[in-house]
């Protein structure tokens, strides 16, 4: 028997998030149907994350026991033969028992993509979040820069336990220009529910004008920024998550 971590990327846009749910279809309920196709007569496969409903993942990593007697290639193979279309496995390697995928993971980074025209573009659409006007990337930088460092962060989300810390430590948030849409990296030790989310809707809103540029600022001082809206699902992806054997 031998421990497994995966890396496991997913179109999220017609699941109900990654973590198995009673009735609607999620990400891990359809990969563990696969693994189960397989032997694994495990009870739950270990993530290093719950992403949202509608959210995307390039590195979402998954742990689990299973007794496989082949290489760890023919592993991946055989998982992606029996996964749907909008979800694969990466890449396959053995671990040690004691590797835990969320408590060994020294930080996470998310990618958030948004762009602007006036109409849809169904081709865009499913992977990025469209405003109607370009908003100032130097406004948005400018807030995004008051996140760095560790805050209380319950202004921007809520811990997954209800006695859960809300403290977390943010190493990068930068935003970047492309050709007619912008991106925004986020690298943190851990991130509460619906955090990068609230985060990207909130410093959007400073580019377009619609917030001061200090409202991150104040919103962790004060521990609520008053706005409860979130940027849409469909612009987030989980990149990757880091542990100390990938420095």
């Amino acid at each position: 028997m031998a421990h497994y971590k995966l890396i496991l990327a997913y179109d999220g846009t017609n699941y109900n998030g990654f973590q198995r749910q009673a009735i609607k279809n999620s990400v891990q309920a359809t990969f563990e149907e696969a693994l189960r196709r397989l032997g694994w007569q495990g009870r739950a496969v270990m993530p290093a994350g719950r992403t949202d409903s509608g959210v995307h993942a390039r590195g979402q990593v998954v742990s689990f026991n299973l007794d496989w007697q082949h290489p760890d290639y023919q592993l991946q193979n055989a998982l992606n033969a029996f996964l749907p279309a909008d979800i694969a496995v990466q890449s396959v390697s053995q671990v040690r028992a004691e590797f835990h995928p969320r408590y060994d993971a020294l930080s996470r980074q998310y990618r958030y993509q948004l762009y602007w025209q006036s109409a849809r573009d169904p081709l865009r659409d499913r992977f990025a979040w469209r405003l109607n006007r370009k908003p100032a990337l130097e406004l948005m930088q400018i807030a995004a820069n008051d996140l760095l460092g560790e805050h209380n962060f319950i202004a921007f989300g809520k811990a997954l336990k209800e006695d859960g810390t809300t403290i977390r430590r943010i190493f990068s948030a930068d935003w970047v220009e492309e050709a007619d849409g912008m991106s925004f990296t986020i690298v943190g030790n851990a991130f509460l529910y619906h955090m990068v989310r609230r985060i990207v809707f909130v410093l959007v809103n400073i580019g377009l004008g619609e917030l001061p540029v200090d409202s991150v600022r104040l919103g962790l001082e004060r521990g609520s920024t008053g706005i409860v809206s979130l940027a849409p699902a469909r612009g987030l992806c989980l990149e990757a998550v880091i542990y100390q054997e990938d420095k």
